[in-house]
């Protein structure tokens, strides 16, 4: 097989998968469409929930993604991806951006998605982490009509959270423009959208919501994402997340990121789009 997409030096570092799929991709409620969902392997009591839980809704046709566990990393791949030395990786984070070991798994893991997308020429996939859960009154018409009328040059979160308002209220389809979000539990991509975030990303150095979030911003004249609204699906925090990894001086991370958050707000209010209020 070809790897034309090694194009992208963000990809030259993340692990290779192969992942099971015979093509099959005809879900019980009808859908047409390539599901993902990642889940680090050890963690089998999170894929035996959300297998039952996507199974409700009619998407029983499930793609494993074995999550890498950026804990088992080598440093020397860690530097290789980051294109610096990660010697201070397994300190305790001061910033809520920073990558920590389990962040640079979910990182590589949303990528190696992408590129596994990319090779196997399939023209869009849902992605899914593995603490998402169906929002209650879960419209399964309403979710239908999104997926199939999406857009195949945005990039469509069908579960989010909005920081500070940094979306464009909904229009009567159920769909608003998504600026700066949190959190990569449940979204569909299609390749094209792939191919520009893959160059547009640029070395990874914050955590992928927040590295996509600044490149939706950044190349907001070309790159698009869409949110529904009301969502279809939330993260079960519960579950615990497997990225989490405790702040030091949570203060000092509070500001930092409040900073960030209200110069990309006014920045994008100076430009005259309408944001939600906060």
């Amino acid at each position: 097989m070809q790897r034309e997409n090694f194009q992208y030096e963000i990809l030259k570092h993340v692990p290779d998968m192969r992942l099971p799929f015979d093509g099959d991709c005809v879900q019980a409620n009808g859908l047409e469409l390539p599901v993902a969902v990642i889940n680090l392997p050890q963690r089998v009591d999170k894929w035996q929930t959300v297998t039952k839980r996507l199974a409700s809704i009619g998407l029983d046709k499930l793609v494993q993604v074995p999550a890498v566990a950026g804990a088992q990393l080598p440093i020397e791949q860690i530097s290789a991806f980051l294109g610096t030395p990660a010697d201070g990786i397994d300190e305790p984070p001061r910033d809520h951006l920073r990558l920590t070991r389990p962040a640079i798994g979910c990182f590589m893991s949303h990528l190696a998605v992408w590129r596994w997308m990319i090779e196997s020429k399939l023209p869009r996939v849902l992605v899914f982490e593995d603490d998402a859960v169906p929002a209650a009154g879960f419209d399964a018409a309403r979710f239908r009509d999104v997926v199939t009328t999406a857009k195949t040059n945005e990039l469509t979160f069908v579960g989010q959270r909005i920081m500070a308002g940094m979306a464009e209220p909904a229009a009567n389809s159920g769909l608003g423009r998504l600026y700066y979000f949190n959190g990569t539990f449940a979204y569909l991509i299609t390749r094209d959208v792939a191919a520009r975030l893959l160059g547009y990303l640029g070395q990874p150095r914050i955590h992928i919501d927040h590295q996509i979030s600044q490149a939706l911003i950044a190349h907001r004249h070309e790159l698009i994402a869409s949110y529904a609204e009301p969502y279809f699906f939330e993260s079960d925090w519960s579950l615990l997340s497997d990225c989490y990894v405790p702040l030091e001086q949570t203060d000092d991370a509070d500001r930092d990121l409040g900073q960030l958050i209200d110069v990309t707000r006014k920045t994008l209010l100076n430009e005259g789009r309408a944001l939600l209020p906060l």
